[in-house]
């Protein structure tokens, strides 16, 4: 035993053992985010007197050893343990990514293979994406949000609305909205109302953060549209009243009020008053002092801008004639409700025939009017006619009231 013992001793060790160089994995997949520290991991068992290199895909001497060959600081060999070669790629850029490989100069080179993936965080270019805009009302617009990132971003748009607090209100996009692209940057607003306008966010992102954001404003213009709340109003002479228009348009229009084709402008007797209703709408008030009759007629609200024109007539009456003209004909339609009671009566206290010429016969006691010349049994005139000659219906039913109003 013990000269075996001391045989095996004398045998080199190269002889006696027989391992080469191993790695623990041959590939591995490594993924980072931009701007992080990247670990490509490389543990080499039973190295020896061999030596560890890493390389890139176009094969460029990266490291020897654990000294860095190529000018650039942000690589370093990391030994945590004996065994371990990792190679550290500080605030990874987008240019990181690729193929990497942990060699051992054996013969055949033993190759670890790592593939490093860097995740770049969704980025809108804001050169080639769209800019605020002004668009006529009726027109289609079109939006883009042009994006880059790894993995390729997906693009999600906003509408938002400013109120006078100025504050944002998120608001649904307008009908007539849809998006194009394989990723949605692109969205497009056909036949665009006055209802499309605001603010329009596009937010790209691929699950790496952050999020970016982009905001394009969008503007309507329209021409004016004139509403009148009345197109009447009545006022006493000698009083006050206030004419107002609705105005809504965009851009805002220059809105006046006139009469006789010439402006109203502000006086002593006139005095006109803007106020802001909306984004777009205004309410343009005409106060006229102490009414005279000349100050009765026909008023116009007159609106302009870019896009067009727009005017709505007012008529201002004097209420007091107008007050006298309805008690008239109040009294009319009175006295003719009256008579017609009246005729309701005569036609049941004097029962009305005709005969077969068409003239009316009064009947009364049994009694009858008569065209010939025989006895006067019929109803006496205080002229001693008799009712019944013919004539037209409107002579006859005078002639009736006649008779009713002499025999009551």
């Amino acid at each position: 035993m013990f000269l075996f013992m001391l045989l095996y001793a004398h045998i080199p060790v190269s002889d006696t053992l027989s391992f080469e160089p191993a790695f623990d994995m041959p590939v591995v997949n490594v993924t980072i985010n931009e701007g992080e520290t990247a670990i490509l991991p490389c543990s080499v068992s039973y190295l020896g007197d061999y030596e560890v290199v890493w390389t890139d895909q176009w094969s460029t001497l990266l490291t020897y050893e654990d000294r860095r060959i190529i000018d650039d600081r942000r690589l370093s060999i990391e030994r945590p343990f004996t065994k371990d070669w990792n190679l550290h790629i500080r605030n990874t850029k987008r240019n990181d990514q690729g193929t990497y490989n942990c060699q051992v100069n054996t013969t055949p080179v033993k190759i670890k293979t790592v593939m490093l993936t860097v995740d770049v965080p969704a980025k809108i270019l804001q050169e080639y994406s769209s800019e605020d805009m002004t668009v006529k009302e009726g027109e289609t617009v079109t939006l883009q949000c042009n994006v880059s990132g790894i993995p390729m971003p997906n693009v999600t748009w906003t509408r938002y609305t400013i109120h006078r607090d100025d504050a944002q209100k998120k608001t649904d996009l307008c009908p007539g909205t849809y998006n194009i692209g394989e990723h949605r940057e692109i969205l497009m607003i056909q036949n665009a109302s006055r209802e499309c306008w605001g603010i329009y966010k596009c937010t790209a992102f691929n699950g790496v953060p952050p999020a970016d954001n982009r905001e394009i404003g969008v503007i309507v213009e329209f021409p004016p549209e004139v509403v009148l709340p009345n197109n009447k109003i009545g006022q006493y002479q000698e009083k006050e009243t206030i004419l107002e228009c609705v105005v809504t348009a965009n851009p805002h229009a220059v809105s006046v009020w006139t009469r006789h084709g010439y402006k109203i402008n502000n006086s002593v007797k006139y005095r006109t008053d803007i106020y802001r209703d909306g984004e777009y709408t205004i309410t343009l008030s005409l106060r006229i002092r102490t009414l005279e009759a000349d100050d009765f007629g026909v008023y116009v609200c007159e609106a302009a801008n870019v896009q067009g024109t727009s005017q709505q007539l007012m008529t201002l009456y004097d209420y007091a004639e107008y007050r006298s003209k309805v008690e008239d004909e109040h009294s009319t339609t009175t006295t003719l409700a009256t008579v017609k009671t009246d005729w309701i009566s005569i036609q049941t206290r004097y029962p009305i025939t005709r005969n077969r010429t068409g003239s009316i016969l009064v009947m009364e006691s049994g009694r009858h009017t008569s065209n010939n010349n025989g006895p006067r049994n019929g109803v006496v005139l205080e002229t001693g006619n008799f009712v019944g000659s013919g004539g037209n219906r409107l002579t006859q039913f005078f002639f009736v009231i006649c008779i009713a109003a002499f025999h009551v």
